[in-house]
């Protein structure tokens, strides 16, 4: 593989392992809706969406960066226009009869665009780090301090998570499904926040080494 797949695969391995432990972690009232079709189609396909606009995103940091341009000439609007294609087959994916599905932008498009500049920001540093012949976790390692490499990694799932949640709220026309929906988001989000300091820690871990990685 070369660095842009390597990089678009450690992500989507990040991204299904905190879908896991997250959903794990849920209380049993939440587990109950989990449990039924909806939500169960919903999970799925979400996770799948976001690794999806992730590897757009790191796809066009990459892009730009190998042309020569600077991060901060990354056009930030137009990246998240092309999100919003993702958006469109995350919907066609969900089969809800008798609902119909249409989301507000404007409810979460500054939360979007923040992890569309960290990510991208991300991208740019490791690429920049990142020699012929050397693996990722050499490319992390010369990029990063390992505290700083988490806190990367923290903010990234945490903008994830209030996106996610606010992209639910955004959610209209949803009748009779509103309530068990929030509810489900909610207890998603805060089980979530829960995991992120855990899983970080791991993923640095493995590529610092045994060394101690403080918050």
């Amino acid at each position: 593989m070369n660095k842009v797949d390597i990089l678009c695969d450690k992500d989507r391995i990040l991204m299904y392992d905190f879908s896991r432990q997250s959903l794990n972690r849920m209380n049993s009232h939440a587990t109950l809706l989990g449990s039924l079709p909806f939500f169960s189609t919903y999970q799925d396909t979400n996770v799948k969406k976001e690794v999806d606009k992730d590897r757009l995103i790191i796809r066009e940091a990459a892009r730009a960066f190998e042309s020569g341009r600077p991060v901060c000439d990354l056009d930030l609007e137009e990246i998240f226009e092309k999100t919003k294609e993702v958006d469109k087959v995350f919907l066609g994916n969900l089969m809800i009869p008798f609902i119909t599905i249409s989301i507000r932008y404007s409810d979460f498009a500054d939360i979007r665009i923040q992890r569309i500049w960290r990510i991208s920001r991300t991208v740019y540093e490791l690429l920049r780090h990142w020699p012929a012949g050397a693996s990722f976790a050499d490319a992390v390692r010369n990029a990063y301090p390992a505290n700083k490499f988490k806190d990367v990694l923290i903010e990234i799932l945490h903008l994830y998570n209030e996106e996610t949640r606010m992209l639910s709220k955004s959610i209209r026309h949803l009748g009779l499904l509103r309530t068990a929906v929030t509810a489900y988001t909610e207890a998603l989000h805060q089980s979530m926040e829960d995991v992120m300091e855990s899983l970080t820690e791991t993923a640095v871990q493995r590529i610092y080494g045994d060394k101690t990685v403080y918050a």
